[in-house]
């Protein structure tokens, strides 16, 4: 059988002028009989798997996972090596039941369950023709509004694993800090099919009596990762942790669960597309254009963005990925599965930004696993999310001018803000102003890109200059501009006082000694990863790639970023070592198979995470959602919701049109390639108002221009023993900025039944800074 693989693939695609892709075969399922020549009478059936790949190759693998590979010995016929350097001969008395191979010490006999098509079939699109989507509706687990039973067809299992990322240096990996898989499947309709592995994270409570329901986190994209992030997040879970444990996992299809980059393929596509000595650049030209002729006119500048989308989804669909099944009703079912198969009868929820959408859609289908529910950063199911994005900046701005309107300092030294400040975006969208000294100027887009970075302003110091900006940049002054966002206006922390007296001094050196000793440890657990069998392997392939002719290298470097799409198993290991002889001449190929023959099944999937890792870091396209998913997700559940006549309506309809440019773009990029994406939008019913009387709190920021404060107002609708609370000065996501905020949500968890004091967000308050004169 000719294994796929991506670079492969992809030159099909545009070899052809069409999404043209070679859809990989299937590989043989099989009972092996083994009969052993050392122990006479000895006879073990094992279920297997056979491959027969291209320069000779021949794999089989066990289901109790040993594996046999084979390369051919070429001018005798029926002769190969193994992985032992020992001769075995192929015999075909089985005729079209299967085959025999004889090794020195054993014979296995492979009877077919199903036989491997011959024949290449061809997902062909041309840019003229419909693309291609699923003849059969997607599942929606639990799609109704009364409590869903599970899925009890299959049996979800989890394995404890290393954690994948280092933990944080106070934790102890495998016993405060325990990572896992939890194996479901793909589609739950089909429950002997395809297989996802969903990782997972516990932070162990620090209670010796801890409380039976955890908290469960679920994490923002669609297409986030928590796993990802786990050396920091101990500390925001401090005070959940002194109660109950705290779980986190990676949603499917996202950076530790499946990972349906997009990053190979663009990555491929550059290669082989935008490389001046590349064969296939004029080809790529000629599609691009036919490609850009099918679109809509408006969206022939898009045409480039577009075709690696459409490139991506079908490589991923050819790979064996049913994209339908990455939906929010499978999220929901695998997190429920998740508590279940952890021994968890009931949870405590805790979402922020697209996590929100999930949590509401459990709030829905398993209303009885559930005790309470945080929703920070909010997005409800009814809502138009696309339709409203280009307002979303100005609701930002609209809420710091009030904000401004509310503090007598400020609204003295501001009057009319809301006037002057549309009057300076018109001023601006004519004529930037000059940056003095410079040869830059200030543009109505960089005005825009300043209130948009305070959503992500996590020290939240520039929304209290943005006032005085507009009275600066009124007059022609760039001065508080250029130190905001350069960020040299803002002060110094202050040194620590020294201390005074004997015990203030040992406090303080304690406190030295303290931070000295988790950057050591940090350090070691970063050197630990960094040593790691998987990680030394693929820094080895790496190094050998390099010793390549230099035009094999770019081909050598694609097929290793698409190694993880090349078979429908998660993370086998036949892949790996077939991936190494396709990329390698024969003299180059066994030191790099030889570790792969002794390396654990934990490492061997490791080796996946790490390869990600690398083309993460070549290109940023999946380095904080994973597109694949992302698209998935959004293609289904979000975009269908949104019109997109509504959308440019919306536009038009702002006070300052200028703020809502890049949403408005934003947006139509969204709608231009689900239209291409193949995936079918969720049925209607999943996105009317979720109705509960589950004890929930909405936290929802100020400055939030992702999720404005105008969607936790309408999460609330149909949440009977729901409580909003608003925080001032911060952006998406409460739980990031503040302490105050991962205060108020622990005290909710605790104790759902009573709203929490949220007395600390006084505190918080923006606190504008005034010009040092009284003309303004």
């Amino acid at each position: 059988m000719k294994l796929q693989n991506l670079l492969l693939a992809v030159t099909t695609a545009i070899a052809s002028f069409g999404f043209s892709v070679a859809a990989k075969a299937e590989t043989v399922e099989a009972n092996c009989v083994i009969y052993s020549k050392v122990e006479i009478g000895k006879v073990d059936t094992v279920p297997c798997t056979f491959s027969q790949l291209r320069r000779g190759i021949v794999t089989i693998q066990l289901s109790n996972g040993k594996y046999y590979f084979l390369q051919s010995l070429g001018k005798r016929p029926g002769s190969y090596l193994d992985q032992k350097s020992r001769v075995v001969y192929r015999q075909d008395a089985l005729g079209s039941k299967g085959q025999i191979y004889q090794f020195p010490d054993e014979s296995i006999y492979l009877y077919w369950i199903t036989r491997a098509s011959t024949q290449s079939q061809s997902i062909r699109l041309t840019p003229s023709e419909t693309p291609s989507t699923q003849t059969a509706d997607p599942v929606q687990a639990g799609s109704g509004f009364v409590e869903q039973p599970l899925p009890q067809s299959s049996v979800s299992r989890t394995t404890q694993i290393p954690c994948p990322v280092p933990v944080a240096p106070e934790e102890i990996d495998g016993k405060t800090t325990i990572c896992g898989v939890l194996t479901v499947p793909e589609n739950y309709s089909q429950p002997n099919g395809r297989k996802v592995e969903i990782t997972y994270t516990i932070f162990k409570s620090k209670s010796l009596s801890p409380q039976p329901d955890p908290l469960l986190v679920l994490h923002g994209g669609p297409g986030g990762s928590d796993i990802t992030a786990l050396s920091v997040f101990p500390r925001f879970y401090e005070p959940q942790r002194q109660t109950r444990d705290v779980i986190l996992f990676d949603q499917r299809g996202s950076r530790f669960s499946g990972d349906l980059a997009c990053s190979p393929t663009f990555i491929a596509l550059d290669t082989l597309a935008k490389n001046p000595n590349s064969e296939w650049r004029n080809r790529y030209a000629e599609f691009t254009k036919k490609f850009a002729a099918s679109l809509e006119k408006d969206l022939s500048n898009l045409a480039e963005m577009l075709s690696y989308y459409k490139v991506c989804s079908e490589l991923l669909k050819a790979h064996g990925f049913d994209l339908n099944q990455y939906n929010t009703a499978n999220n929901a079912t695998d997190a429920i599965k998740l508590a279940t198969a952890l021994g968890y009868q009931k949870v405590n929820l805790y979402g922020i930004s697209y996590g929100t959408y999930l949590a509401l859609r459990i709030m829905r289908d398993y209303p009885q696993r559930l005790r309470s529910v945080v929703l920070d950063s909010t997005i409800p199911p009814q809502v138009k999310k696309y339709e409203d994005v280009p307002r979303d900046l100005e609701v930002v701005m609209l809420n710091l001018i009030e904000d401004c309107q509310k503090d007598t300092a400020c609204n003295v030294a501001y009057p009319n803000l809301k006037a002057r400040t549309i009057a300076l975006l018109k001023t601006l969208a004519k004529k930037p102003i000059a940056i003095a000294g410079t040869d830059k100027a200030v543009s109505v887009a960089d005005f825009a890109a300043l209130v948009e970075s305070v959503n992500t302003d996590l020290d939240a110091r520039k929304a209290a200059y943005i006032p005085l900006i507009v009275s600066e940049l009124e007059r022609g002054i760039t001065t508080t501009y250029t130190g905001v966002v350069s960020g040299k206006i803002f002060p110094t922390p202050p040194t620590k006082p020294i201390p005074i007296g004997r015990s203030a001094e040992l406090l303080a050196k304690a406190d030295e000694l303290r931070e000295q000793a988790r950057k050591l440890l940090s350090e070691t657990a970063n050197l630990a990863q960094a040593n790691r069998p998987s990680q030394k392997w693929v820094q080895q392939v790496v190094t050998a790639i390099e010793t390549l002719p230099e035009k094999e290298r770019p081909n050598a470097k694609a097929n290793l970023y698409g190694v993880g799409f090349q078979t429908q198993k998660p993370r086998d290991r036949s892949v790996l070592i077939t991936s190494i002889a396709e990329i390698f001449p024969e003299n180059k190929r066994q030191p790099l198979i030889q570790p792969l023959q002794t390396m654990s099944n934990t490492e061997i999937r490791h080796v996946y995470e790490s390869i990600g890792t690398i083309f993460r870091s070549a290109l940023k396209v999946d380095a904080y959602d994973t597109e694949g998913v992302f698209r998935s997700f959004d293609c289904q559940d979000l975009v269908p919701s949104s019109d997109l006549a509504q959308t440019k309506a919306t536009f038009e309809a702002l006070e300052m049109p200028d703020l809502g440019v890049t949403g408005a773009l934003g947006a139509r990029q969204a709608y231009a390639i689900c239209e291409i994406w193949p995936v079918k939008p969720a049925p209607k019913r999943d996105r009317e108002i979720v109705k509960s009387n589950i004890p929930t709190l909405i936290l929802q920021d100020r400055y939030d221009a992702q999720t404005p404060t105008t969607l936790g107002k309408q999460a609330l609708a149909g949440l009977t023993n729901g409580t909003l609370i608003e925080f001032p000065n911060f952006g998406h996501g409460a739980f990031v900025f503040s302490q105050c905020a991962r205060d108020v949500g622990a005290a909710f968890v605790m104790n759902p039944t009573s709203s929490p004091n949220a007395a600390c967000r006084e505190a918080l308050k923006t606190k504008f800074v005034l010009p040092s004169t009284s003309s303004n």
